[in-house]
């Protein structure tokens, strides 16, 4: 009868977080209206709109020029290598198979143009406010001058580079049924149990089941009334299933992501060899406090082509012991083989942001880091990236790649969260040694706790950790 009341309450919960994600996606985006039509309403007055739209559209013109010539996973299995999207999947299953690592697999299921994901990822809902229509006026007289200009022959560089951000604006043209039936049937083919991302990132409902520690030993499947369930990145509707791509993370992350095809993937939903019970520090103080259940997984850090650190994925549940002290050495190891096939190859985990910060004109020390210093340590030909791996009950496997841990932003420090580095670099995370757990007065989800103090038991250096992976079991 416990285990049956259990087992509702955790369900109970998965609909909450559930409901809250796809809440929080709406009231994310209501905030990037807002923003845009603060952003026209403070900026896009008079003569400076023409010069706001340029700056826009220059942005714009450098992330197609870059990214246009980094490598796609076609590319990479047809033998060619260099420069590629850092946040790829697909580049670091293809990476780890080459590097004889395990991985979790997957398969591509669907891929949708830059049109069709628009239309597929619907619109923002404009609020109606003074602003936001003084905003759309100004942008409407500044395409009829920039239009005029051209008509006479007097336009220059800056109308070129407005005109590019105003192209942004123009709606999708793409057929909305055609689409529909594309997300339906790439489901079609796709076995229960089953998950579904993009190739860049998971969805927002997945993000928030695991981080809240719900998202359980099988795939999570939150049924919210006789017609309508949901899964990690998909939902049923009737007896079908079809992708759903239009979550803030999904659609933020293909508009971040290289120009081109948006790309989903199908994986199957693996068990972990060990799960932790424990009480989630980010909604103790909350209604919804409770224990989570969480995977044993594991973050590596990786720089210049040396992995330097590694941490529980799950930071607040981690503790250092035996067992735990051997699972990190074994991803250092597995991560530093994917890391040399890497530089083996030439292939050079790409981060846009960094590339932003390469690209402005800054001054050489800002927010006390030195950016030369900085830049070079994540060079553009260099490897420098974070390896995410899962304890399965087939031994330790690959979940995904992504950003190194960078002044600039980047992989999540995870257990390291707090750690003073080099005064170089602004005292950026030191992400050196083993984290098991934060340390004590650490919050993951609150940055202003985010300063060094006591490490003990908590993160060590690789030297301990071996030391602590060596000690004898306790005898039974």
């Amino acid at each position: 009868m416990m285990r049956v009341r259990g087992r509702d309450m955790f369900e109970q919960c998965q609909k909450l977080m559930v409901a809250l994600s796809a809440r929080a996606d709406n009231h994310g985006v209501v905030k990037a209206a807002r923003r845009v039509a603060a952003l026209g309403g403070r900026f896009m007055k008079g003569p400076g709109v023409t010069e706001t739209l340029a700056g826009i559209g220059r942005m714009a013109r450098f992330h197609e020029e870059e990214t246009s010539r980094w490598v796609t996973i076609d590319d990479f299995l047809d033998g060619k290598t260099g420069p590629f999207d850092a946040c790829d999947i697909r580049h670091w299953m293809r990476m780890a198979e080459l590097a004889g690592v395990p991985y979790v697999p997957g398969r591509e299921i669907l891929r949708l143009s830059q049109d069709e994901m628009s239309a597929a990822s619907g619109t923002i809902p404009m609020p109606e406010m003074a602003t936001t229509r003084r905003a759309m006026d100004n942008v409407r007289s500044a395409a009829g001058q920039i239009a005029e200009r051209h008509a006479s022959g007097r336009s220059g560089s800056t109308d070129d580079e407005a005109l590019n951000a105003l192209e942004m604006l123009i709606p999708s043209d793409a057929d909305m049924d055609d689409v529909e039936r594309k997300l339906y049937e790439a489901m079609d083919e796709v076995p229960e149990g089953w998950m579904v991302r993009t190739a860049r990132v998971g969805s927002s409902n997945l993000k928030a089941l695991a981080g809240s520690g719900h998202a359980g030993h099988s795939v999570p499947e939150i049924t919210l009334d006789q017609n309508t369930e949901i899964g990690p990145g998909w939902i049923r509707i009737g007896n079908r299933r079809r992708i759903a791509p239009n979550d803030l993370r999904t659609v933020t992350a293909a508009a971040e992501g290289p120009v081109g095809d948006t790309s989903f993937i199908a994986r199957p939903w693996v068990k972990a060899a060990r799960y932790f019970v424990h009480d989630d520090p980010n909604r103790r103080d909350t209604p919804l406090r409770g224990p989570g259940v969480w995977p044993a997984e594991w973050r590596a850090f990786i720089e210049d082509g040396v992995v330097v650190g590694v941490s529980s994925y799950y930071s607040w549940i981690g503790e250092a012991t035996a067992e735990n002290a051997q699972a990190a050495l074994q991803v250092r190891e597995e991560a530093q083989k994917i890391a040399d096939k890497a530089v083996e190859l030439s292939m050079w985990p790409r981060f846009m942001d960094l590339e932003f910060v390469r690209l402005s004109q800054a001054p050489a020390v800002r927010d006390n880091v030195d950016l030369q210093a900085a830049l070079e340590l994540f060079g553009r030909e260099k490897v420098a990236c974070t390896l995410d791996f899962i304890e399965t009950e087939e031994g330790l496997m690959l979940l995904e790649g992504g950003p190194p841990n960078t002044p600039f932003g980047g992989g999540h420090p995870c257990g390291f969260a707090g750690c003073g580095g080099s005064p170089r670099f602004g005292n950026r995370t030191d992400v050196n040694g083993v984290a098991f757990r934060n340390m004590s007065h650490v919050i993951v989800a609150d940055p202003a706790t985010w300063t060094d103090g006591e490490r003990e038991g908590c993160i060590l250096t690789w030297d301990e950790a071996r030391q602590l992976a060596d000690e004898p079991a306790p005898s039974v």
